[in-house]
């Protein structure tokens, strides 16, 4: 049997540092990273981060610029941008 579900992620992207991050527990609680785990051994460029249950919490990207469409990290900074003005 299939079902389909949406969720709503949180995406960020730190332009200076050039790393995306999708939460996949949003908000984080404080100490929720217990160990990460890089899962590209050719250069390391992605992390999961894992609970201290051992659940996946987040996914970084880094060197975001080369690895994601351009459409996405716009469409993260402009998602950024709209919660800021708004708080």
């Amino acid at each position: 049997m299939y079902t389909e579900t949406r969720v709503a992620l949180v995406c960020t992207y730190d332009s200076d540092a050039d790393a995306a991050y999708i939460y996949l527990d949003h908000p984080l609680p404080a100490a929720g990273v217990q160990r990460v785990v890089p899962f590209d051994p050719a250069d390391g460029m992605y992390n999961l981060d894992l609970n201290p249950e051992g659940h996946v919490v987040g996914l970084e990207i880094l060197d975001a610029g080369k690895r994601l469409p351009p459409t996405l990290l716009r469409a993260i900074l402009n998602q950024t941008q709209d919660q800021a003005e708004s708080d």
